[in-house]
């Protein structure tokens, strides 16, 4: 009996803890450009294309050292491509693509990136074909992020979770 109600719960609690429900709680808007994107517990993340691609930085705090630039996307863009930056808890999710004006080598590429804990592993998803993500949400256990944009065909999105990556769209 008691073997039942466990899993019971466990049925119940997975679905309500990975539902996407949850609004970042931190943001950092392409208008933003200059400024890192900071976490609750202090620490700071930078996000911008470069010559080399698309570029990640962190510091563990702000005044302490910025990490070693980490090339998550290899495309090169420039700083007037949009890249909008949102966390929730550990959870930094990242929304980049290539506009008019950008140096667009791709113009009709959208990367999804997630970083979660330390932000020493992406997983990184870019898609042809889609102009650009336009919000994410969050699930209340940060184990899960889903990118959405409305298009002429309903809402189309792409999830990440912790344990699998990307899926979708």
């Amino acid at each position: 009996m008691f073997l039942a109600v466990w899993f019971l719960a466990g049925a119940v609690w997975l679905p309500v803890a990975e539902w996407p429900s949850q609004e970042p709680t931190a943001n950092g808007h392409d208008y933003d450009a200059d400024r890192p994107l900071e976490l609750a517990d202090g620490r700071r993340v930078f996000v911008e294309f470069t010559e080399q691609g698309l570029v990640e930085r962190h510091q563990s705090a702000k005044g302490e050292p910025w990490s070693k630039p980490r090339v998550l996307h290899a495309e090169p863009g420039d700083t007037e491509c949009p890249v909008e930056l949102s966390a929730y808890g550990d959870t930094v999710a990242v929304m980049a693509h290539w506009d008019v004006g950008c140096n667009d080598p791709a113009a009709d590429t959208a990367i999804a990136a997630v970083g979660d804990d330390g932000l020493t592993d992406w997983d990184v998803e870019p898609i042809d074909h889609i102009d650009r993500w336009e919000w994410t949400r969050f699930s209340w256990s940060g184990y899960r992020v889903v990118f959405r944009k409305s298009g002429g065909d309903g809402i189309e999105e792409l999830s990440w979770r912790e344990s699998i990556g990307f899926t979708g769209p």
